[in-house]
């Protein structure tokens, strides 16, 4: 059976757990619910996520070319840091510098 985003929706309203605005937009994203079309190329993505504890999180985002630190909570999402095109990502072996 095939549950479409508005009986989506729904449910998730009756639950209580539908964010709004900014934060449940990027919330939807990162579920891969909203966003984007068939067919269509991601300009977001991802890129990693740790958990802080106490339903919070922080997120390494790529928009494009362009890279931001996003910290997460059950009712906010916050841009922390754009990381600056001079800085490494990722070193050979796998950890953020």
């Amino acid at each position: 059976m095939q549950v479409t985003q508005k009986t989506e929706q729904t449910i998730a309203e009756n639950a209580g757990l539908e964010l709004q605005g900014f934060a449940g937009w990027l919330l939807g994203l990162v579920r891969g619910r909203r966003g984007v079309r068939h067919g269509q190329q991601r300009l977001m993505k991802v890129v990693e996520t740790l958990p802080l504890g106490g339903k919070r999180q922080l997120m390494l985002v790529r928009c494009g070319e362009k890279h931001f630190l996003v910290g997460g909570g059950l009712e906010s999402v916050e841009t922390i840091v754009r990381v600056e095109g001079g800085m490494s990502i990722e070193s050979q072996d796998g950890i953020c510098l």
